[in-house]
C-alpha cells in the first residue's frame, strides 16, 4: 500500500512539472500566428494592414482659400505671357517717315511665300499688284498676304498694255480680272497698277479704280542682280513717301527684299501699304479714277506731322532772336517722266512751305 501511494505521488509531481512548459509553448505559437497572419494578408489588401504607429485623429478639411495649390494644375498665365500670346498689332506713326514696298506680276508659286516670310519675320507689310491669270499658281499665298495685313491690287487680267486699248477692251480686261480676284479673295481690288505704267485718258477716267504707279524703279526685272537692286534703293537718298517697284517672280528680288526690309527699318522708315501711305503720309483720300503717280510720290511729299509737345518734355525755346534775313532758294526744273515736267503751282507750294518754315 505504501508503495502504491509513493508511485502515485511521483506521477503527480511529474505531470505538474511538465504542464507549464507545454502551455507556454502553445501561447508563444499562438502569439506568432496572431501577428503574422494579418501581415501576410496586408500585402494584397492595404485596408487590412495593421497600424505601425498609434492612430491619429483625422485633420479637419482646410477651407478652399487656405488650401495649397495643386502641383499638378498649371500655373495661371502672367500678364506678360498673355500679351505675348495675343496677336501683335502694327501701329503706324504719322510723325515718322514711311515707305511702300510694292511687288508686281505675281503670285509666284515659290517666291511670294518667301517674301511674305520676310515681311512676317519683321512684322511689316507690302502691297502686291497681282496678275489675275497668275492667281491659280498660289491662291493661298494671296490669302495669306491679306491675313497679314498686306494689300492686294490688280495688275490687269493678263498683263496687257491697257494704255493702248479702247475703253471697251479695258473694261473687259478689268472685269475678267475682277472675277478671278473675287473667286480667291471674295472681292475685287480697288487699286490698279497698269502694266508698264501705261495709261490713257479712257483708263484714267473710267476704270473705276485708283491708279497707282511708283517713284523708284529698281529694274529688278532687267538686271536680275541682288546687289544692284539693293543699291538702287540704298543710294536713292531720302526715301520718305516713296513707292518702290519690285517684282515677286525673281529669286534675286527675294534676296534683295531680305536685305532691304531690315535695312529700311534700321534707317527709321515704316513699311506701309500704298493706301496707308496715301492716307497717313500724304493725307489724301484714295479715290477711284484718280492717278497717284511719280510726281506725287517724288515731289509732293508733305512735311511730317508734328508730334505734340507733352508737359513732361516741354519745348526749349532759344533766347536768341531768330534771324529773318531773306534766304536764297535755287529752283531747278527737271524732267520727271518723258513729256512731263514739274508744274509751276507745285513750285509755288514749295516756296510757301520754305517761307513758313523760315518764319
Amino acid at each position: 500500500m505504501k508503495q502504491l501511494l509513493s508511485l502515485f505521488l511521483v506521477l503527480s509531481l511529474t505531470a505538474c512539472a511538465a504542464g507549464p512548459h507545454a502551455s507556454t509553448k502553445q501561447t508563444v505559437l499562438a502569439a506568432e500566428e496572431s501577428y503574422t497572419a494579418p501581415a501576410q494578408k496586408a500585402e494584397h489588401d492595404p485596408d487590412a494592414r495593421p497600424p505601425l504607429e498609434p492612430t491619429l485623429p483625422s485633420p479637419k478639411p482646410a477651407s478652399p482659400e487656405a488650401s495649397p495649390p495643386d502641383a499638378s494644375s498649371p500655373e495661371p498665365p502672367t500678364l506678360a505671357e498673355t500679351e505675348e500670346a495675343l496677336p501683335s498689332q502694327r501701329v503706324v506713326d504719322p510723325s515718322r517717315p514711311m515707305v511702300a514696298l510694292t511687288f508686281d506680276d505675281g503670285p509666284h508659286a515659290e517666291y511670294t511665300d518667301q517674301i511674305l516670310d520676310i515681311l512676317e519675320e519683321h512684322q511689316t507689310v507690302a502691297t502686291f499688284f497681282e496678275v489675275a491669270v497668275n492667281l491659280h499658281r498660289d491662291p493661298d499665298a494671296v490669302r495669306r498676304a491679306v491675313d497679314m495685313g498686306c494689300e492686294i491690287g490688280s495688275h490687269s487680267y493678263r498683263h496687257a498694255d491697257l494704255g493702248k486699248m479702247s475703253q471697251e477692251a479695258i473694261q473687259a480686261d478689268l472685269a475678267a480680272a475682277d472675277e478671278l480676284f473675287t473667286q480667291v479673295l471674295g472681292q475685287a481690288p480697288t487699286l490698279l497698277r497698269p502694266p508698264y505704267g501705261s495709261i490713257n485718258q479712257a483708263l484714267k477716267t473710267s476704270s473705276g479704280r485708283a491708279l497707282v504707279t511708283w517713284s523708284i524703279d529698281t529694274e529688278d526685272w532687267l538686271n536680275r542682280n541682288t546687289e544692284k537692286i539693293v543699291s538702287s534703293v540704298q543710294n536713292f537718298g531720302n526715301l520718305d513717301g516713296q513707292v518702290i517697284l519690285l517684282h515677286s517672280i525673281y529669286d534675286t528680288t527675294v534676296e534683295a527684299t531680305r536685305i532691304l526690309v531690315p535695312w529700311l527699318l534700321e534707317q527709321g522708315y515704316q513699311l506701309v501699304t500704298v493706301s496707308e501711305l496715301l492716307t497717313l503720309r500724304f493725307r489724301q483720300e484714295v479715290q477711284a479714277n484718280h492717278l497717284y503717280g511719280y510726281s506725287l510720290f517724288r515731289w509732293q511729299v508733305p512735311p511730317l506731322a508734328e508730334t505734340p509737345v507733352t508737359p513732361e518734355a516741354p519745348e526749349v525755346l532759344s533766347a536768341e532772336p531768330v534771324s529773318k534775313a531773306p534766304i536764297k532758294v535755287k529752283l531747278v526744273l527737271r524732267e520727271t517722266v518723258p513729256g512731263e515736267s514739274v508744274r509751276t503751282e507745285l513750285l509755288g507750294k514749295d516756296l510757301l512751305s520754305l517761307q513758313a518754315r523760315r518764319l
